[in-house]
């Protein structure tokens, strides 16, 4: 791989690639460090900077080039010709390495595994990162509420064949239901051996991998189940479905997102049919939306690396443009906006960790605050840069910022998750452990009376006014 950018597109211009991207960005080690357990969890950090900024960003740039772009292709499965996704050998082994990464190393603490995901999010792309956080939270789900059988299947969840690597779906969403899962239309019917066949169209499939969660409301019950379905049976063979289409959405194009229709594809329970939805908050999305977080902090890690790489270089008017003063104006509001969003994502990595009260309004607050402001830290980077900023072949910058609308979008819309947060926020033991992490006592007393206003006003205005108390939280909480 080359450390340089073509002189045609900009003569002497090496750019961040095969930079380390842990050891140039002193802000990250700021942070993480003090959380790390010790040399070997920092050596760990240092190594993979090293495999973002080289080989694994230069196979995602490989793997998105349009001819190699993830696509819907006949595979023989069992004797049959059936659709499937085809995946660039690339892409395949982009996924390897970071299930490598997070995954050969047992015993990670949840701290480390989010830098890596944080840090894997420099490449400048989710079409391995959403995959990771579909696998990491089948796994969790497994490991605290799977049956002996269903935990067998963790090892292969963990890891790096080029078949399983990451390969953990979520197929969730219908067309009539959106984030309204409770209205799946899905149906689970049980079969004599315990287990449920389920028919019905899933509208949104992310990472059609080799195991799936899934939903479905179980037959002669008002309940939404959570399942775990197999792509194929043990013989071999498509297990009760098939893909409609591949989605064509503006970003995120490493990975594929699909439609599935069930036909009697056979999936087992996981937990009791009445825990279903719980289930998937708690244990799917709670996981899915620290990623989300965790891939737009590192969307905007990586844009302001660029922002501050190609201005240190690039002269104009006979200086250097860092030292202009509205460059350097612009450089220092995305350096603070990105220190909030270094502080708010690993306070919500410490309450997850801690199972600290206040965790069921940071994971949705974050979600919702930090992918909002990454979207903003890419478009600023690209207008720094300037006419390269929107090139495709001279940085990640075009990838970042259509990720980073996907992001926004994924797992819940801002004020779907403000009302979450805000209503965990209205709870007094949450707010208590919320406030406590609030080092301003202005900032501390005043989120309090906005709670105390909330707590009393009328259910559709509340509605109305949960974004912007979440937004102020957001800002008490990091101080920006």
């Amino acid at each position: 791989m080359t450390t340089e950018i073509d002189d045609a597109v900009l003569p002497g211009y090496a750019g961040t690639r095969g930079l380390n991207v842990w050891s140039a960005d002193a802000a990250l080690r700021d942070a993480v460090l003090p959380r790390l357990s010790g040399p070997a969890a920092e050596a760990r950090m240092l190594g993979f900077g090293a495999l973002v900024g080289g080989r694994l960003g230069a196979l995602i740039e490989t793997a998105h080039k349009p001819e190699n772009l993830p696509r819907l292709a006949d595979a023989d499965v069992g004797g049959a010709r059936v659709p499937a996704i085809a995946y660039c050998p690339e892409q395949i082994e982009a996924r390897r390495l970071l299930a490598r990464a997070v995954y050969g190393t047992p015993g990670l603490c949840l701290v480390e595994r989010m830098t890596l995901a944080v840090l894997s999010n420099y490449a400048g792309e989710g079409g391995i990162t959403c995959p990771l956080a579909m696998t990491e939270g089948l796994i969790g789900l497994l490991e605290r509420r799977g049956t002996p059988a269903q935990k067998a299947l963790l090892p292969r969840l963990r890891s790096d064949d080029a078949v399983w690597a990451l390969t953990g779906g979520q197929f969730v969403t219908e067309r009539q239901g959106g984030s309204n899962v409770s209205a799946n239309e899905t149906l689970a019917r049980p079969n004599a051996d315990g287990s449920y066949a389920l028919t019905g169209v899933k509208w949104f499939c992310s990472n059609p991998g080799e195991a799936w969660v899934t939903t479905a409301k179980v037959e002669g019950t008002p309940y939404i189940g959570l399942f775990l379905a197999l792509r194929r049976g043990a013989d071999g063979r498509l297990n009760g479905h098939r893909v409609l289409r591949k989605k064509e959405i503006g970003g995120t194009r490493g990975k594929a997102t699909v439609e599935v229709e069930y036909t009697a594809a056979r999936a087992e329970l996981i937990g009791k049919p009445r825990e279903g939805l719980v289930l998937l908050v708690d244990e799917i999305l709670s996981v899915s939306r620290l990623h989300v977080a965790g891939a737009a902090l590192g969307f905007a890690s990586r844009a302001l690396l660029e922002a501050e790489t190609f201005a240190a270089w690039r002269v104009a008017y006979g200086q250097k443009i860092t030292d202009m003063p509205t460059v350097k104006a612009r450089l220092d509001r995305m350096r603070r906006e990105r220190r909030g969003m270094l502080a708010a994502f690993y306070a919500g990595v410490d309450a997850v960790a801690a199972d600290a009260a206040d965790a069921e309004a940071l994971v949705p607050l974050i979600k919702t605050e930090v992918s909002k402001r990454a979207s903003y830290l890419v478009r600023e980077a690209q207008l720094l840069i300037g006419g390269h900023g929107i090139l495709d072949d001279f940085s990640p910058l075009n990838r970042l910022a259509d990720d980073a609308v996907v992001n926004e979008i994924w797992e819940g819309t801002h004020p779907i998750l403000a009302g979450h947060a805000a209503k965990a926020l209205r709870r007094p033991r949450a707010l208590g452990a919320f406030l406590a992490r609030v080092s301003d006592a202005s900032f501390a007393g005043e989120l309090r009376a906005r709670v105390e206003a909330s707590r009393a006003t009328p259910d559709d205005a509340r509605a109305l006014s949960d974004e912007g108390l979440v937004a102020f939280a957001y800002d008490a909480l990091t101080g920006v």
